[in-house]
C-alpha cells in the first residue's frame, strides 16, 4: 500500500477483511440491492460467472481497460468479460499455478530423492505416486495425502467442466488411471482421509505426518505464514504428479460497482495494484499470490531469487510457477463450476464407500454434478440467451 500512497496521497484507503463466503454473500445483496459501503471488491474466481454480465458492476473498459488486455493471462481477462464482449467488470487480481508440495525432510529419510525435477519425474505416472505413497506410509502416522481424492480433483482444477454448448466434460484422458489409482491408495490407507483444509491436515502438514499436497502456488504463501512457519528447509515444490497438465487452481478479481461515487480513485486504485509492476509483485513477495499482470514476472531478482524456506532449490517455486502460467489454456467459465467442484470430494469419497469401482466412481460423479447444477443451469443458459450468444 505505501507504493500506491505515495503515489496518490490525496487518496484514503480503507481496508476490510472478512470470511470469503459471507463476504460474497454481502456482495451479492448489496449489489442487487444498489447499496454498499465500498468503492472497490474483491471477486474469489470460483464465483466470477455469477458476476461478468451483472448490471451492478461497472464496465471497466470505459475507464480505459482495454489498452491493459495484453498484459494479463489471457485465460483469466477473458473470465472477467461479459458473455457478449462488450464489457469487462474486473480486473484479474491474480492465478494459481498448481503445484506439489512435499515435504524433503520425509522424503530424504525414506530414501526418496528431494530435487524437484527427480520427484516429478519419479511421479511423473500413477504407480510412481503410489510408490511414493507406500515408501513414506507409517501405519496410523503418516501418509502422503490428506485425502486420496484430490489426486482426482487435480484433474478438474482448471474449472474446466463445461464445453460451450453447456455439455458436462467428465470424461477426460487418463481420468480412469487416476481413480484405480485413487481407489488403491484408499484400500491401503495410505491417505489421511481428511480434508485438505481442515484443522487436522493443517497441523498434520507442520509435524510432517501428512507428507504433501497440491494445490494453487499461493499454497506456499499459507505454509510460510500460518501453516507451518517453523517450516523452513522443510519443503520442496515442483510440477503436478500423475502427468497432469498445467493447470490453474484459484486467482481473484477487483470489481468497481456501479453505485461508487469515487470511480476515478477506485480506479487508480485498482489499475496501480494489478496493473503494474510494483503494485502486483509487492503482494506477491508477501502472500505468494502469482501475478495475472505478465510484465511483473519480468523481475528476475523475485522470481528466481533462491527461496530459503523451500532450501534454496532450483528452479525456485516461483520459476516453476512462471512455466506452469504461460502454458495455462483458456476454458469455458459457468455459473455451474462451483456446484460441481463442490461435488467432487464428495462424491468420489461416498464411491469409495461403497466400493465402486473406477467407472462407477465417475458414473456416480457425473449424475451428482447433474442433479446438483440441474437449476443453476437454466439460470446460466437464460444469462447467454439475455446476452444473444445462446443457439439451441
Amino acid at each position: 500500500m505505501s507504493g500506491f500512497n505515495e503515489k496518490y496521497p490525496n487518496i484514503e484507503v480503507e481496508l476490510q477483511f472478512t470470511d470469503t463466503t459471507a463476504h460474497h454473500q454481502a456482495l451479492q445483496t448489496s449489489l442487487a440491492a444498489g447499496s454498499g459501503d465500498f468503492d472497490v471488491a474483491m471477486v474469489e474466481g470460483a464465483y466470477i460467472a455469477q458476476y461478468r454480465d451483472s448490471q451492478s458492476l461497472t464496465n471497466l473498459y470505459d475507464l480505459g481497460a482495454e489498452e491493459l488486455k495484453n498484459d494479463f493471462v489471457e485465460f483469466k481477462w477473458e473470465q472477467a468479460v461479459s458473455s457478449d464482449g462488450k464489457k469487462l467488470v474486473a480486473i484479474p487480481w491474480d492465478i494459481g499455478p498448481c503445484e506439489y508440495f512435499y515435504r524433503t525432510d520425509v522424503f530424504e529419510e525414506c530414501g526418496l530423492p528431494t530435487d524437484p525435477k527427480e520427484v516429478a519425474e519419479l511421479m511423473s505416472t500413477w504407480d510412481g505416486v503410489l510408490q511414493v505413497a507406500e515408501a513414506v506410509y507409517i501405519p496410523g502416522q503418516r501418509w502422503l495425502l490428506p485425502d486420496a481424492s484430490y489426486l482426482y480433483f487435480l484433474m478438474f482444477c482448471n474449472r474446466d467442466y463445461y464445453n460451450d454448448k453447456l455439455e458436462l466434460q467428465i470424461e477426460r484422458d487418463g481420468d480412469i488411471d487416476c481413480l484405480n489409482a485413487v481407489i488403491k491408495m484408499r484400500e491401503n490407507n495410505w491417505d489421511m482421509n481428511v480434508d485438505m483444509w481442515s484443522t487436522e491436515a493443517y497441523a498434520a502438514y507442520a509435524d510432517g505426518s501428512c507428507v504433501s499436497v497440491a494445490t494453487g502456488s499461493w499454497f506456499g504463501g499459507f505454509l510460510k505464514t500460518d501453516i507451518d512457519p517453523e517450516g523452513a528447509g522443510h519443503w520442496g515444490a515442483t510440477t503436478l504428479y500423475g502427468g497432469i497438465k498445467s493447470s490453474n487452481w484459484g486467482g481473484s478479481f477487483l470489481v468497481i460497482p456501479e453505485t461508487c461515487e469515487n470511480k476515478e480513485a477506485a480506479w487508480a486504485f485498482v489499475s496501480y495494484m494489478l496493473a503494474t509492476t510494483e503494485g502486483q509483485n509487492t503482494m506477491f513477495e508477501a502472500v505468494d499470490y502469482y501475478p495475472a499482470y505478465k510484465p511483473a514476472w519480468e523481475d528476475a531478482s523475485i522470481y528466481e531469487a533462491p527461496d530459503a524456506y523451500f532450501g534454496n532449490q532450483n528452479p525456485t517455486p516461483k520459476s516453476i510457477a512462471a512455466d506452469i502460467a504461460a502454458d495455462i489454456q483458456p476454458v469455458v467459465t459457468t455459473m455451474m463450476d462451483t456446484t460441481a467442484e463442490g461435488c467432487i470430494y464428495s462424491s468420489v469419497n461416498a464411491g469409495l464407500q461403497q466400493g465402486l469401482d473406477a467407472e462407477g466412481i465417475r458414473d456416480l460423479l457425473k449424475a451428482d454434478i447433474e442433479a446438483a447444477t440441474a437449476e443453476v443451469k437454466q439460470q446460466q443458459i437464460q444469462a447467454l440467451k439475455d446476452a444473444g450468444v445462446w443457439t439451441e
